[in-house]
């Protein structure tokens, strides 16, 4: 019996951290897979095939004269047109015949968001892992991307990240009974919690072996940042634009395994003053920072200068000496005596 299994999300919410720990408890997700980079060192877990097919759809599908990020199917005035997606569906069954026919399969993409309707129809046995994360985490995250679009754009990325949730969310309380919807900080602190619910919820047979060393082979704690409820950005985000922290908590209010976000004491309200002020002072901290590096590399590259001038002038020093000229004298001597030698020897051959 085949079980398609498919994780999603809004990019940079942990859907890859999802999916690598997911293939190391049984689930397939082929071998064609997204290999790493310096911005997902452990790999993307994302099938090519599956990754290039609905690149295609979604850049295809939107309107071209709308400004956005076309490859994630998100534009300012949201113009991704589902209807497109019917000419692409034979293209799709021909993915799905090439995977395995029987046990646990499964992608990981999260343009999948944006096309669960489609794949649902054709794969109406499949189960889903809905990864989700907080707006201010994501936001800074794709901001880390330094990509081109996002840094002349940043509000692209709350706005993306809204617009993939939304349809998250939908879909989830149309299917509840064949989606795990959770947030990834919380499920970082307790795998097991997940394991269970693919377990009890849906019906998963998963290999038998220790998750815990299982997950903490997969997930390093550098490689997945969180920013502090006090962080200026984060009190920015909740009094100017409660829309997105809304948002989130209604996911929380629908999840199977909810944030931490709301469980905790909030600190104290900054006024919005201090936190533009802070955020402020925190680029210009980072701007005096690299500047003293660059201040620190400056003096150090004039040192070697001045290190290698030191040498080049001992070194003329040396070659100036009666010593040296002596030992110069003695080498053109030998010099002559051994060309003079090669010489004869070649006469003598001759003769």
């Amino acid at each position: 019996m085949s079980l398609p299994t498919i994780v999603t999300g809004m990019h940079r919410s942990g859907t890859s951290l999802t999916a690598s720990f997911i293939k190391a408890i049984g689930v397939d997700f082929g071998d064609n897979l997204l290999e790493g980079d310096r911005f997902n060192q452990k790999g993307y877990f994302e099938d090519v095939d599956f990754l290039e097919f609905q690149r295609s759809v979604l850049q295809k599908s939107c309107d071209r004269t709308d400004p956005g990020w076309h490859d994630w199917g998100w534009t300012q005035q949201e113009t991704l047109d589902r209807r497109q997606f019917k000419k692409y569906e034979l293209e799709a069954r021909s993915l799905i015949e090439n995977r395995p026919q029987n046990g646990v399969w499964g992608w990981k993409d999260p343009r999948t968001t944006l096309m669960l309707d489609f794949w649902h129809q054709l794969l109406p046995e499949a189960r889903y892992l809905f990864v989700y994360r907080q707006p201010w985490d994501v936001a800074d995250s794709i901001l880390r991307l330094n990509s081109a679009i996002f840094s002349e754009h940043p509000d692209y990325a709350l706005k993306a990240w809204a617009y993939y949730n939304r349809h998250l969310l939908q879909f989830y309380q149309e299917h509840r009974d064949r989606c795990i919807l959770f947030n990834i900080n919380s499920v970082l602190q307790q795998p097991e919690r997940l394991v269970e619910l693919l377990e009890d919820k849906l019906n998963f047979k998963l290999e038998r072996r220790d998750r815990q060393r299982v997950f903490q082979q997969v997930f390093h704690p550098d490689l997945f940042k969180q920013l502090d409820p006090g962080h200026p950005f984060v009190q920015l985000l909740r009094t100017q634009l409660p829309e997105y922290e809304q948002l989130l908590q209604e996911l929380d209010r629908n999840a199977d395994i909810p944030s931490p976000f709301f469980q905790v004491a909030m600190p104290t309200e900054t006024p919005l003053e201090k936190s533009a002020m802070l955020l402020h002072y925190r680029t210009l901290k980072a701007q005096m920072h690299q500047q003293a590096i660059a201040h620190q590399w400056e003096q150090e590259k004039q040192q070697l200068h001045v290190h290698i001038a030191q040498r080049e002038a001992e070194l003329a020093a040396v070659k100036g000496s009666r010593t040296w000229r002596a030992k110069e004298k003695v080498f053109q001597v030998k010099e002559a005596i051994a060309s003079k030698l090669s010489v004869n020897l070649f006469a003598n051959g001759k003769a």
